[in-house]
């Protein structure tokens, strides 16, 4: 049974991708008012994006919610970055405080440092549980109420879901910490770096590699590696897979350099109207999408683009499962990421669309 499926889901990972459809996602400009320049980086559940940007008084994080801004700098920085939102609302980001770059955390209107005592730091997610992912000057760490833990396989940690599994880097290499398993190198075929983007709670895992010089996206499960990138164009990268297992990126089209979700194995194309070229870099359970773009003028602006189901899974109060701090009992050294029918499950739902195809086909034989 193993072999068949295996055999089903390589014949997936090589099946030639659909070209995208014409966008049916309605658009907003977040740029807040005033500001030379703005970058959607992260959106939850309800539709709250978290970005950063420049402002006449200089580089500024910040926070959209219910189409309200709020500017984010701790107290005594010069600068701040934003870098993901949870379903609570609550901000992770890197300021620079007395010439050093910091992690902080900004919940309920205050801010709270997951790294107190360190030199410097810098935070890259906020899970559900409100643990802190990053890295600093004593390393990669995850930190729960301001109780930072190390993480001695990676350098830099980028997430982490309520499962105990953890993403990042080491050495230049993609890695998934995998509890009870050990480390598991993420590396598509002919790739000579990858970068790692974003892990959903399945498991699927979104990265950027870079082969014979050219961006290309995919997400991994289990072993496999799934391409990511629409017919017709010449790059892509994979920035994030929901849990519904829809993922968003970017890349050249055609047209230019686009936007992408992929639904199962149908891509829609995401254009701004008017605007030269978008990259979407997050998308929520909902289906919402953000990033950012170069407008018709030639400025860069954070967006937020919304399907038509949107806003009947926003009223319905619910709040999408976010990554979070988990398990972090670690083990040395590299494992195979083994394989099991839930790696299996993740990419069958990733494929769904195309699977009756492949069965008919082999019928037909």
């Amino acid at each position: 049974m193993r072999s068949t499926l295996c055999g089903l889901l390589a014949l997936t990972i090589l099946w030639i991708s659909p070209a995208p459809a014409s966008s049916s996602y309605t658009y907003q400009d977040i740029h807040p008012a005033g500001w030379i320049e703005s970058r959607a980086v992260s959106v939850n559940g309800f539709g709250d994006v978290a970005g950063f940007g420049t402002s006449v008084a200089g580089e500024r994080g910040f926070l959209w919610s219910s189409g309200r801004f709020t500017e984010l700098l701790p107290p005594g920085a010069t600068s701040a970055r934003a870098s993901w939102v949870n379903g609570q609302g609550d901000v992770a980001g890197t300021a620079v405080i007395n010439g050093q770059v910091h992690a902080f955390l900004y919940r309920a209107g205050a801010y709270l440092d997951p790294t107190p005592g360190w030199a410097f730091s810098e935070a890259t997610q906020v899970g559900e549980d409100g643990a802190v992912t990053g890295t600093g000057a004593l390393g990669a760490y995850i930190s729960r109420n301001c109780v930072p833990q190390i993480l001695a396989g990676f350098n830099v940690v980028t997430g982490a879901n309520t499962s105990g599994q953890i993403l990042g880097s080491s050495g230049g290499t993609a890695r998934l910490f995998l509890p009870g398993s050990g480390y598991v190198s993420l590396s598509p075929p002919g790739s000579s770096s990858v970068v790692p983007r974003g892990l959903n709670e399945s498991g699927l895992v979104a990265v950027s590699s870079l082969q014979a010089n050219t961006e290309k996206g995919y997400i991994y499960s289990g072993g496999f590696y799934v391409f990511m990138t629409p017919t017709g164009w010449s790059s892509s990268n994979a920035m994030a897979v929901n849990n519904l297992s829809q993922v968003a990126g970017y890349g050249v089209s055609p047209a230019g350099r686009r936007s992408f979700v992929r639904s199962g194995a149908s891509y829609e194309e995401l254009s701004f109207p008017g605007w030269n070229a978008t990259e979407a870099v997050s998308i929520s359970d909902s289906g919402q999408v953000a990033g950012s773009g170069e407008t018709g003028a030639g400025q860069t602006h954070a967006f937020i683009a919304s399907p038509s189901s949107a806003a009947a899974v926003e009223s319905a109060g619910t709040s999408p499962g976010g990554s979070g701090g988990g398990g972090c009992s670690m083990s040395a050294g590299g494992v195979r990421d083994p394989f099991t029918f839930s790696a299996a499950a993740n990419l069958l739902v990733l494929l769904f669309p195309i699977l009756p195809l492949l069965f008919a086909r082999k019928r037909a034989k």
